[in-house]
C-alpha cells in the first residue's frame, strides 16, 4: 500500500482542535472531557493486552492520564511508561498518577510516536486509544512501535468510529496492512460498541524468536 492512498490524519477545525494538541485552559477543558469519555475505551483496549500484573507497557497518547491509571492498578509488579506531544496532559496526567510517578512505576514523557525513545524491546505491551487518527505516518510509526515491542508482546489499539482517518482505503483493511508491513502478527481488527458509540479495534502480537 503507497503513501498515496494512505487514509489523511484526522483534523478538526477550532476549536475542536484542543482534542488534538490541548493547550492551557481549553486543553485541561478538553481533558476533563476525554476523562469521562475516553475512560471505557482505554479500559477495553488495555484488556485486550492480557495483562497478568509483571509487565512493562506503553501507552501512546495517553492524555489526561486515566488509562495510565488504569494500568497502574492493574500492574502491581509492572512498570508503566508514557508518550504525548502535549505539555498539559503530561500535567494532567502527572497529577493523576503523583504517587505512582514518585514510586517508580509510572515514566511520562513528551514526544511523538514517530520517535520513541526506549530501546529495542522495551516493552511487553503498546496501547493506542483515540490518537492513532492523528498520527503522520501509520505505516512508518507502527513500525516504530514495533521496534520497541519485546517478542511476543502485544499490541492494542482503539478508536471511536467517528474520527477514524478517512479517504484512502477504508482504514480497517489499511490498519490490518500496516500492522502485517510493521512484522507483526495474529492481527485482528474489528468494530464493536464502548459505552458511547462504535469503536474500532486491533490487536497485534510481535512474533516471539523461539
Amino acid at each position: 500500500m503507497t503513501a498515496r492512498e494512505a487514509p489523511r490524519p484526522f483534523r478538526p477545525p477550532w476549536p475542536i482542535n484542543q482534542f488534538v494538541l490541548p493547550r492551557g485552559l481549553l486543553g485541561r477543558i478538553a481533558g476533563e472531557a476525554m476523562s469521562f469519555f475516553n475512560a471505557s475505551i482505554e479500559a477495553r483496549a488495555i484488556g485486550l493486552l492480557d495483562l497478568t500484573g509483571d509487565e512493562r507497557v506503553l501507552e501512546i497518547g495517553f492524555g489526561p492520564g486515566v488509562g495510565i491509571r488504569m494500568l497502574a492498578e492493574r500492574l502491581g509488579r509492572g512498570r508503566i511508561a508514557g508518550i504525548d506531544p502535549s505539555q498539559t496532559m503530561i500535567d494532567m496526567a502527572s497529577s493523576r498518577n503523583r504517587r505512582a510517578i514518585a514510586d517508580g512505576t509510572v515514566d511520562l514523557r513528551k514526544g511523538l510516536v514517530s520517535h520513541l525513545p526506549w530501546p529495542d524491546a522495551s516493552f511487553d505491551g503498546i496501547l493506542s486509544t483515540n490518537n492513532v487518527q492523528l498520527w503522520e505516518s501509520v505505516g512508518s510509526d507502527l513500525k516504530e512501535v514495533a521496534r520497541v515491542l519485546a517478542p511476543g508482546g502485544r499490541v492494542a489499539i482503539a478508536v471511536y468510529a467517528w474520527i477514524a482517518p478517512r479517504g484512502g482505503p477504508p482504514f480497517d483493511e489499511y490498519l490490518r496492512d500496516a500492522l502485517a508491513a510493521a512484522g507483526l502478527v495474529d492481527i485482528k481488527v474489528w468494530r464493536e460498541w464502548v459505552r458511547v458509540g462504535p469503536a474500532l479495534l486491533a490487536r497485534a502480537v510481535k512474533r516471539s524468536l523461539i
